[in-house]
């Protein structure tokens, strides 16, 4: 027992070395970085969270995710860069839980997991941001994890509370009952509900309503605004997250597994039922999932890509199979070595070639032309007398005014086109996206307006090296 324990810490410790690296360069990245990922989700779960103390009903509130923004709610209170902190820590986990499982699944060089996770340019952009994908992920690859480890109760208990992260985790709950059903595993079924029981009293005090995770749904059906696209888009997309190194190895490890799976002596092996279901399993339905939102146009998906940060730990998984496969070409144990080798520095080696799937500082850790100009819009508003009121769409005006958006001090700008009274003096900081998009306030209908006075107008290119593309527009106006 001694010995094995001796020889696990042997083991795991170059990959311990190599996560801790990476974890560090992320942290590094974090205290550096002015990018924010979006200006808008990301933004808008932070102030979730910023000021949850202030506005208890956030920690329940369906659209920001409960789960989310209690983990988030006290780095918080740090700022933004807290939060990008919290978010290096889930995904150093995720990638440990993924490096846990390959060892399992006898993977070669298991430790590659960790680096394919970080080698998802996406996944490692994502990191500096409020959005809720590597909560959804280290949720996801931790209840994997425990199954392919032989704790399936376990991980049923961890997974029961993915949907409270997002809500594709209830689909992903019927994958693992699936997997408990078919391994024969009755009695870690009941556990699959913990999170929904213990979300649902605690709805009780909130909306008095122990099913208010359904009825308070803040994803309707059918939104014109956002639209529906291609069923290939999330397939095609996928490099854009993952890197074309990695989505090559990724259609290598699916046709290797379907090969398994055709072999009636391979599907024996240890490991095999949990992988097929739970690793390629919900990879399938989760990304089966959005195709579909995204062609019906239901679920107000709009087809970000974004979320396929959600399933990236299992995507390395399935990576690692690829590499299995490609490396199986050589009887030679050197030249399967140097193969291997080979394909973790291309895999590296992509993020820095210019690529539009790859690393570009501008466009990933530059300060976002909207914020640029939204600052400046403040600066300017702070030269004028204090206003008692403020509305705005754009989320990221609550920063630099420093105001709780949920707070008595501010109303969302879809007040003036459903007429309700705002008081005189109030400022509204109008821009071109999120107030005519998301809020039904085209610009027109303020300049046209007697009781608006327009006080401040601002632009710049969104893409400021490309001065010829989409430019940002802001607007100030006083409420007289």
């Amino acid at each position: 027992m001694f010995s094995d324990s001796v020889r696990v810490a042997a083991e795991n410790r170059r990959p311990f070395w190599l996560l801790l690296g990476l974890l560090v360069l992320s942290l590094v990245v974090a205290s550096l970085t002015q990018g924010t990922y979006d200006s808008g989700d990301s933004i808008n779960h932070y102030l979730y969270a910023r000021y949850a103390f202030e506005t208890p009903h956030n920690f329940l509130d369906s659209w920001s995710k409960p789960l989310v923004v209690q983990l988030m709610a006290v780095p918080a209170q740090l700022g933004l860069r807290g939060v990008m902190a919290l978010q290096c820590l889930l995904v150093a986990a995720a990638a440990w839980l993924a490096y846990l499982a390959a060892r399992r699944l006898a993977l070669p060089w298991p430790w590659l997991a960790i680096l394919f996770c970080y080698a998802s340019p996406d996944y490692f952009r994502i990191q500096f941001s409020g959005l809720t994908e590597p909560l959804f992920s280290t949720i996801l690859m931790a209840a994997v994890a425990l199954a392919i480890l032989g704790r399936a109760s376990w991980g049923a208990v961890v997974l029961s509370f993915l949907p409270f992260a997002r809500s594709e985790g209830y689909l992903l709950i019927g994958v693992y009952g699936l997997y408990l059903l078919l391994s024969q595993q009755w009695r870690a079924l009941p556990w699959l509900a913990l999170g929904f029981v213990v979300y649902g009293i605690a709805g009780i005090f909130e909306y008095h309503d122990f099913f208010w995770a359904f009825t308070h749904n803040a994803y309707p059906l059918r939104n014109p605004n956002y639209g529906s696209g291609t069923p290939w888009h999330f397939i095609i997309s996928l490099p854009n997250t993952i890197g074309w190194v990695l989505y090559v190895l990724f259609w290598l490890g699916g046709l290797r597994m379907i090969w398994e799976w055709m072999q009636p002596r391979l599907r024996q092996r240890e490991g095999f039922l949990a992988e097929l279901l739970l690793v390629y399993g919900s990879i399938v339905v989760f990304i089966g999932a959005h195709t579909l939102f995204w062609a019906l146009g239901i679920f107000a998906s709009f087809g970000l890509t974004r979320v396929l940060c959600g399933v990236v730990p299992l995507v390395a998984l399935v990576a690692l199979r690829g590499l299995l496969l490609v490396s199986q070409l050589s009887q030679s144990e050197v030249v399967r070595c140097r193969i291997r080798v080979g394909v973790a520095v291309a895999v590296v080696g992509f993020l820095f070639c210019g690529a539009r799937a790859a690393f570009r500082w501008q466009r990933d850790f530059a300060r976002a032309s909207d914020q640029i100009l939204a600052d400046e819009a403040v600066r300017w508003a702070a030269t004028q007398a204090p206003a008692p009121h403020y509305a705005s769409a754009h989320p990221y005006f609550a920063i630099p005014l420093n105001i709780n958006p949920f707070g008595a001090k501010h109303s969302y700008i879809q007040a003036i086109r459903d007429h309700q009274p705002l008081p005189a003096g109030t400022l509204i900081f109008w821009d071109e996206w999120y107030a005519v998009v998301e809020m039904g306030v085209p610009l027109d209908s303020l300049r046209g307006n007697p009781a608006y006075q327009q006080l401040w107008y601002g632009s710049m290119p969104r893409i400021r090296h490309k001065p010829s593309t989409d430019s940002v527009r802001m607007a100030v106006f006083r409420k007289l």
